[in-house]
This record gives C-alpha cells, sequence and structure tokens, in this order.
C-alpha cells in the first residue's frame, strides 16, 4: 500500500511516500519561478480566492472522509484495510490541499491580509492532519488487530476535529473580511 503526507519544511510542502511498514522521505519543494512580465499585472487576489474555493472543496472532502474514518473506528469488525483504504482517500485529500498551499504560498505576500490569515491556517492545520494520518498509519500498520485502543481513536478524532476547523476557517474569515469592506 503506497500513502502520501505532507510535511512541511519551512513554509514549502513536501511529500513522505509510506510502503509497508517502511517508510521513506522524498522532497518535492515548490519551485520557484522567475517573474514575468505578466506577473506585474496578473490578479493575484483573484487567483488566491480561486484557489482557496478549491481547498475549500478538498477540505469538505477530508471533513467526509474523517468523519467515515471516526465511525470505522467505532466499529471493532472492520478490517484495517478499510482502514487503511479510507486513509488512503483522506491522505489524497490531504495531498491535494498541499500541492494547492504550495502556489498560495508563493503568492502570499501579495494578497490581501485575510487571505494571508486563510493561507497560514491552511498550512498550520494540513500539517497536523498529515502528521496525525501518518501517525493513523504507522499506528495500523504495526498494529492492525488493535484499532479500538485509544492511540489509534486520537489519531482519527483529531483527523476529524482539524478538517472540521479547516472547514470553518474559511467562513469565518470571509465573514470577517466581508464585513470590514462593509464598514
Amino acid at each position: 500500500m503506497r500513502l502520501k503526507a505532507l510535511l512541511w519544511s519551512s513554509c514549502i510542502s513536501a511529500a513522505m511516500a509510506f510502503a509497508g511498514q517502511a517508510a521513506a522521505a522524498t522532497v518535492n519543494a515548490c519551485a520557484a519561478r522567475k517573474p514575468t512580465a505578466a506577473s506585474y499585472t496578473w490578479n493575484f487576489k483573484g487567483e488566491a480566492n480561486t484557489i482557496l474555493q478549491d481547498v475549500q472543496f478538498d477540505a469538505r472532502q477530508a471533513l467526509f472522509e474523517s468523519d467515515k474514518l471516526q465511525s470505522f473506528a467505532a466499529d471493532p469488525g472492520l478490517s484495517w484495510e478499510s482502514h487503511a483504504d479510507e486513509l488512503d482517500l483522506l491522505k489524497g485529500d490531504i495531498n491535494d490541499i498541499g500541492s494547492k498551499l504550495c502556489r498560495l504560498e508563493a503568492i502570499r505576500r501579495m494578497v490581501a491580509p485575510w487571505q494571508q490569515r486563510v493561507i497560514d491556517r491552511i498550512a498550520t492545520t494540513t500539517r497536523l492532519m498529515a502528521d496525525n494520518a501518518r501517525d493513523a498509519i504507522v499506528f495500523g500498520e504495526a498494529n492492525p488487530e488493535a484499532l479500538w485502543l485509544a492511540t489509534y481513536q486520537h489519531y482519527v478524532n483529531n483527523l476529524y476535529d482539524q478538517a472540521k476547523s479547516l472547514t470553518r476557517a474559511f467562513g469565518r474569515l470571509r465573514a470577517a473580511e466581508e464585513t470590514r469592506s462593509q464598514s
């Protein structure tokens, strides 16, 4: 089984590949590009809004997957393979957010302050989600018959809470921005 997790080296994302019980890290940093003539007239705030909408969709998917994973964790009859498949879907959502975050971090200094706050929140929460997903995978691979233990339950609950936090961040920060712009 092959799963990916996100890690950050400073503010740049990197991918970690999981194979079996051994983990090997590979670094895929965001490629920094030189500014072009078009860069100086580019609508970075508009681009950020579009990417943030995509990230919001991915966050909702992650919430759905983590909710499912929580229900799996409450059923002792489910196999590790069922959990692993769900974690694989969740990892896909986390990796999708990470790849979009890469571009957001590249344009961060050119976007509105509220967008910068959302980007920072996404980066922190996504890193936590990646860590908890990695820990759940490592635990599950080592203890496939003990998914009822509090340690695994803790990872799964954290994943749900972080996905929920990520989806809520968008609404609160956008609402605050709309209130500011109307003042």
